[in-house]
């Protein structure tokens, strides 16, 4: 399948979105009971928030979310 540009950029989106809320994921877990609990714990939040909004909208446009790169993302994965 080909991908026009725009495709392309939101694939690429959704994998660079899962990617850094995974690692965001990964760093509040290392800051349990640290000084930067909070902040990674609000940072998590944010992708939370972003990836969510995408999914959402990607229901709303039928676009389904394995052409997003955000179909294996829960949103109990990012709390």
């Amino acid at each position: 399948m080909e991908f026009n540009e725009y495709e392309a950029l939101v694939v690429t989106l959704g994998e660079a979105l899962k990617e850094l809320a995974e690692e965001a994921k990964t760093k509040k877990i290392s800051a349990l009971g640290t000084d930067s609990e909070d902040f990674q714990t609000g940072y998590l939040s944010a992708f939370h928030r972003v990836i969510t909004l995408i999914q959402q909208q990607a229901d709303i446009y039928d676009v389904p979310l394995e052409k997003l790169g955000l179909d294996k993302i829960k949103e109990t994965d990012l709390i």
